[in-house]
């Protein structure tokens, strides 16, 4: 298992680049809660991806909505107990390219990411952040 905040989120970037459902299961806590902006609004998902059962959905939505999807995460920092990281996605779904910029807010504890949020602007991340 990781040993810092970042280094989770780093494997958890590595497992989601691999495809590795199971890998990314050993960092998240059972209660993990997950936005993943991008995808949610190609399914059209109003809610989060809870627990474990959520992150297996979010890993099969991957799979049906995009026909392609890299994200990249090009720089990662702590930020009280959690990880912000700001990079791109790249990707193709129904035809059409997409590449825009994106922040994650992680929150960690221990060694598992209970709270994970792609957002697209700063102010929507300082938010996430400041909140407990």
């Amino acid at each position: 298992m990781p040993e810092s905040a970042e280094a989770t989120v780093r494997a958890l970037f590595a497992a989601f680049a691999d495809r590795d459902a199971e890998r990314a299961l050993a960092l998240v806590d059972p209660s993990f809660e997950f936005w993943p902006q991008g995808t949610a609004e190609l399914t059209g998902r109003a809610e989060a991806y809870l627990g474990h059962d959520g992150l297996r959905r979010y890993f099969a939505d991957v799979e049906r909505v995009w026909d392609e999807l890299a994200v990249h995460p090009d720089d990662l920092r702590v930020a009280g107990a959690g990880v912000v990281a700001f990079g791109t996605i790249e990707g193709r779904a129904g035809g059409q390219e997409v590449r825009r910029p994106v922040i994650w807010v992680f929150k960690v504890r221990g060694e598992r990411l209970l709270y994970a949020r792609a957002v697209a602007t700063a102010a929507e991340a300082l938010a996430i952040a400041n909140t407990a």
